[in-house]
């Protein structure tokens, strides 16, 4: 896993709206483009073995949050971890297809994309 992720790094992803976190999740948000702009979302994801076994992630010790943001024109999702302190951050890249994939997986569309519906 150099600098990129695919979906089959993450084995789980949930709303964190009316859901509480289990142990093995972990908090983190979605900045996204929809038709009338920019919105960003919470949500709980359980990373895959192959996540955690990148010596970049391992260098952090503790990933505290992910935050996954949306590029403009297709370009590659841009996923950032934090540490705690949040003082280092590690930034992977996931090409917009696997993230749809990810999505797709966990049945899930974004606020403001056709056919989302409130849970």
């Amino acid at each position: 896993m150099p600098n990129s992720l695919t979906a089959a790094d993450f084995q789980s992803l949930r709303m964190q709206y009316k859901n509480t976190r289990t142990e093995e999740e972990i908090p983190c948000t979605i900045e996204h483009n929809f038709k009338d702009g920019r919105m960003v979302d919470h949500y709980f994801v359980v990373p895959a073995p192959s996540f955690w076994q990148d010596e970049a992630v391992r260098g952090l010790g503790t990933v505290e949050n992910l935050l996954f943001l949306q590029q403009d024109d297709g370009a590659p999702w841009h996923i950032l971890l934090h540490e705690p302190a949040m003082v280092r951050e590690v930034t992977f890249e996931m090409p917009d297809a696997e993230f749809r994939k990810l999505l797709d997986a966990n049945h899930l569309i974004l606020p403001g994309e056709p056919g989302f519906v409130m849970p």
